[in-house]
């Protein structure tokens, strides 16, 4: 008989994190397999933090699951997966070798912030520390354009998706009919690893649409902004602060910094990247350099690295980290989290937030309710580790080093796919049923915007 394929938009639908994707194919036997297994991050306006659904069990048996399939390394993709195999999970999962390489190291820090939630919520910890090393037992490193047979007729093979390093676009061959989950799309030029890639002769696509209704700014625009900034601060003998996800966003703002210092665009000034994971993702960037694109691997490989340069202090210690206060000015501190939500840049807000010399660069999202978002919507007072502080910093948003697809880069890569049906995840309602509304009215595409938990037969 032939096989019934469906997809379960288990999490990730009408919202930007939480991406987990179940497959079903039912024939002779029954074949069950995901794509990622990510923490849901951020509340949703009205939603507690202490009312997470990663405390929910999941919507299926994961003792049932035949399969598990990575899309990259950020914690809303990978971040519940100890507790997948906590709940049962035995079979393998499948990564490329940089996302397999980044996992335990993105997990680590993941526990960090599930256990202080967990304090403050009065719940138990979605999995402990001790967890990681069993759950990473299983994963198994792959390389683009390799084929991972699945079972009879069925295959899966990754794609490079432009995104970070390793990210992949994933193609299911199943029984003839061909699937393909974008995970989190690249924009067009990638900044730091090779641009996407477009598979072909695609049935379904499914694809995310975190930035399916805004365009992104150039980034040669925040570059400038970046430039700027370093000199005013050098000028004011002031400090500036950088905001920074650890993955992607510092590894970009440094090679932005080397460039520019080597071609004598911004004067000498010490600059502190403050972060202990940034630290380790860095040094997984060096190591891939088959993974990161032409012109950055060519540097490597000559040992020109371009994630350094003279003045970069890397502080990865507590005492370290505390000695940047007593640093001369002027000085440049990189530091996470990205908004300013946790992490060692809170300390320095606290400490710098208060000085007209000082400049906050925003080079990320800010979601509501964050402290980068009210620093980010002009607050004069924000409170941080429970004291008040006052504004007087200068404040930039540099939004052109996306590592994402904006709403064109979307639009595009789903003319390229021409796949007979779309389907639209990983994004709020409003920017997946705008992108949504363009893929339809623009390419003549029947598209379907999932709600969570639904589950649509192919």
């Amino acid at each position: 008989m032939a096989a019934k394929v469906s997809i379960t938009f288990a999490r990730g639908a009408r919202r930007v994190t939480g991406s987990n994707f179940l497959i079903t194919i039912t024939g002779e036997t029954t074949t069950r397999l995901l794509v990622d297994c990510g923490l849901s991050q951020g509340g949703g306006g009205t939603e507690s933090l202490c009312e997470s659904p990663n405390a929910e069990p999941f919507i299926y048996d994961p003792k049932t699951i035949d399969a598990l399939f990575f899309t990259h390394a950020h914690a809303d993709h990978i971040g519940l997966y100890p507790k997948l195999v906590n709940a049962g999970f035995a079979s393998k999962a499948y990564a490329t070798h940089p996302t397999a390489a980044l996992m335990p190291v993105m997990l680590e820090d993941s526990v960090q912030l599930i256990h202080k939630d967990a304090e403050r919520c009065h719940q138990a910890p979605l999995y402990m520390l001790d967890d990681i090393a069993p759950a990473m037992s299983r994963v198994t490193s792959v390389s683009y354009h390799e084929k991972i047979i699945v079972g009879d007729g069925v295959t899966a093979t990754f794609y490079n998706a432009g995104h970070i390093v390793g990210s992949a676009l994933i193609v299911f061959d199943i029984h003839g009919t061909r699937v393909l989950f974008t995970g989190d799309l690249g924009r067009t030029p990638a900044i730091l690893v090779p641009d996407r890639e477009v598979p072909e002769h695609i049935d379904y696509l499914i694809t995310e649409s975190v930035y399916g209704n805004r365009a992104h700014g150039d980034k040669s625009v925040s570059d400038a902004m970046l430039a700027e900034a370093v000199r005013r601060t050098v000028k004011n003998t002031g400090v500036l602060l950088v905001p920074a996800f650890s993955l992607e966003r510092t590894q970009i703002i440094l090679s932005s910094l080397e460039t520019m210092m080597k071609a004598g665009a911004i004067p000498d000034v010490a600059v502190y990247m403050d972060s202990p994971l940034a630290d380790k993702v860095t040094r997984i960037y060096r190591d891939s350099p088959e993974y990161l694109r032409d012109d950055i691997r060519a540097a490597l490989v000559s040992g020109d690295d371009p994630f350094s340069f003279r003045t970069l202090k890397v502080t990865v210690n507590k005492e370290a980290s505390s000695a940047i206060d007593h640093a001369p000015t002027p000085k440049v501190i990189i530091a996470g989290a990205g908004m300013s939500h946790g992490g060692r840049i809170r300390h320095h807000e606290e400490r710098y937030l208060g000085d007209p010399t000082t400049t906050v660069l925003l080079v990320g999202y800010q979601v509501a309710g964050s402290l980068g978002r009210r620093i980010r919507d002009g607050a004069r007072v924000v409170e941080i580790n429970h004291k008040k502080v006052r504004v007087r910093a200068h404040i930039e948003v540099a939004d052109g080093y996306s590592a994402h697809a904006d709403r064109d880069d979307l639009l595009q890569f789903a003319e390229a796919v021409k796949p007979k049906k779309a389907f639209v995840v990983l994004g709020e309602t409003e920017a997946s049923t705008f992108l949504a509304q363009r893929i339809s009215g623009f390419l003549g595409i029947p598209v379907h915007v999932p709600r969570e938990g639904e589950t649509v037969e192919l």
